[in-house]
């Protein structure tokens, strides 16, 4: 996981930037689990196998240590390919890796799927095709995002090259193996979802919003399809409120960097504000929001674009929002 973005203007920017999603609730996590197990679908249409290849889109990944930031510093090192990979494509997807082919068929019915929810809300014009990188094992993993710091938090990671006009080009999805054999099949379609929503936004949206809103976007989209309660999946967070270590403001950068400590609450207050945003206003309010908190500058100025956002978008302001989201944070945590 990680998806903000660099904009027209700007080409003077890294020409690759990352974002992570992460399996932030315990409903849709198993004690063991393999990397795909047996219940998972297949894509409804047939997918086609090509021989050995690297990944779908070699090109520059970071080679630094860059946490996860709105637009983080990135290198212009060529990716490593992944030494026998072979690729099976679904209708939307294209899922390259060195797992055997059944998880990588299910991963292709996974993307497929994902691509068909994001689609349903955000509607903006964008491919509607994900790319997927699905290493065997850690190693791998951290030659192909670049990173060699703990993302033992970290399901997946997206990222692609930046255009001319500040939007990505070709985004791939890099999944962590070592996460996903922690995940039901429902938490790997969560991710996938999440992640994807992080490519259909990069593509077709240039600039940068505030990551709260960016990550908890792509987890609204992400938890739409699942049918279990809000308490249930924000758990981990609720707790925290109940013994009074909640939040007492909207999600910082930090709040969101797996190199700082835990970052599921962080993820999940994310969602949920933005989860009050889509109540209180609907969907078309929320992605007006977005578009007006998403700038060509710094996030700084992201937040200054927000704050407008909410006045102009919303009809309200930072602070009344967030008393109204702390409030709904208090409720779902009250005891039932």
């Amino acid at each position: 996981m990680p998806p903000t973005f660099p904009t027209t203007g700007m080409p003077c920017r890294a020409p690759r930037v990352r974002r992570a999603a992460v399996a932030v609730v315990t409903a849709l996590t198993l004690p063991l689990v393999a990397a795909c197990d047996g219940t998972a679908p297949q894509p409804s249409a047939a997918p086609t196998t090509a021989g050995p290849t690297g990944p779908e889109t070699p090109t520059a990944a970071p080679s630094g240590l860059p946490t996860l930031t709105a637009s983080p510093p990135a290198g212009s090192e060529p990716s490593t390919p992944l030494p026998d990979a072979r690729t099976v494509r679904g209708r939307a997807s294209t899922v390259t890796g060195t797992v055997d082919e059944a998880t990588l068929t299910a991963y292709a019915a996974m993307a497929d799927r994902a691509v068909a929810e994001v689609s349903t809300r955000w509607t903006r014009t964008w491919p509607r095709r994900v790319s997927v990188v699905a290493p065997k094992d850690a190693t791998q993993f951290r030659e192909q995002v670049g990173r060699a710091d703990d993302l033992s938090q970290v399901a997946a990671i997206t990222d692609g090259p930046i255009g001319p006009d500040g939007r990505a080009t070709a985004d791939r999805i890099v999944v962590n193996p070592d996460a996903f054999a922690r995940l039901t099949a429902e938490g790997r379609q969560f991710v996938l979802t999440h992640e994807s929503t992080h490519v259909a936004v990069r593509s077709s949206l240039a600039g940068v919003a505030p990551l709260w809103l960016v990550e908890g976007y792509a987890d609204h989209v992400g938890y739409s399809a699942s049918d279990r309660r809000v308490t249930e999946l924000a758990a981990p967070l609720l707790e925290k409120v109940a013994d009074g270590g909640g939040p007492k403001r909207l999600p910082t950068q930090g709040d969101l960097d797996p190199a700082r400590g835990e970052i599921a609450p962080g993820y999940l207050a994310s969602w949920l504000a933005v989860e009050l945003i889509a109540r209180r206003h609907g969907e078309p309010a929320l992605r007006r929001f977005y578009e007006a908190s998403t700038v060509d500058g710094s996030p700084a100025q992201a937040d200054t674009a927000m704050d407008r956002a909410f006045r102009d978008v919303l009809g309200t302001s930072r602070a009344d929002f967030t008393k109204a989201w702390l409030s709904d944070l208090n409720r779902l945590a009250a005891p039932k």
